[in-house]
């Protein structure tokens, strides 16, 4: 099987929603394409469900479906979440922009003493470390 988008690795806090219940779960990888999760079960192909970033304020939400899932030890598996479409998938990317630029920010002021303002740390995070994501939906297929 070919790969369609770009994998970027991330372990930022998630919560799938399955019958109103919020379940924590961290990020494997996001790509346009969608999101891998580490999880304890897998759950069936085509589920629909809800993804929350709850980092974020407000807190980002989107639909999204089980695409596929795979054990990888006992009480381990990966979980496969696509979105319906393209700008839902880079919406999701450009949320996981925005919790590297507060982890940035974060990091800078404990190791450095530096207080940046969201939109200093923003803008030297997107010098440092932005040509590292795609800048519009599609552009790094493979």
């Amino acid at each position: 099987m070919s790969r369609h988008y770009i994998r970027h690795p991330s372990e930022i806090p998630i919560q799938i929603v399955l019958g109103g219940q919020p379940h924590a779960h961290r990020m494997s990888n996001v790509s346009l394409g969608g999101l891998c999760i580490h999880t304890h079960h897998c759950l069936p192909n085509n589920t629909e469900i809800i993804i929350r970033i709850p980092l974020l304020m407000p807190e980002f939400s989107a639909t999204g479906r089980v695409c596929w899932c795979h054990y990888q030890a006992q009480e381990d598996a990966l979980l496969g979440i696509c979105f319906s479409d393209e700008e839902t998938a880079f919406a999701v990317r450009m949320v996981e922009q925005v919790c590297h630029i507060e982890s940035y920010r974060q990091q800078t002021a404990r190791k450095k003493g530096i207080n940046y303002s969201s939109e200093e740390a923003a803008a030297e995070w997107i010098a440092r470390y932005a040509h590292h994501f795609a800048s519009a939906p599609g552009s790094d297929q493979s």
